[in-house]
């Protein structure tokens, strides 16, 4: 989501047109919190829709780590993320 979000929608679509999942790990960007919570607390709306903005600053904390945990290593991009969990 960091990567997609820093560049041009369209030159990110053009250099990743090709990219293939080589994992098909847990979609954490869309279910994080539904996994995470009980089924009854997405029932309130207005909870719902605390938890899908919460949901986005936690995939984003998420994802800043997986660039610090890259961040010395010359064979991947600053991006990659080679840990599926």
């Amino acid at each position: 989501m960091i990567e997609r979000e820093s560049q041009i929608k369209e030159l990110y679509d053009l250099k990743h047109r090709k990219d293939v999942e080589l994992h098909t790990h847990f979609d954490y960007e869309n279910k994080l919190l539904e996994k995470m919570l009980p089924a009854y607390i997405f029932k309130n709306p207005i909870m719902q829709d605390f938890l899908v903005r919460l949901q986005k600053i936690m995939v984003w904390t998420y994802e800043s780590n997986v660039v610090v945990r890259n961040w010395y290593n010359f064979t991947c991009g600053k991006y990659y993320n080679r840990h599926s969990n």
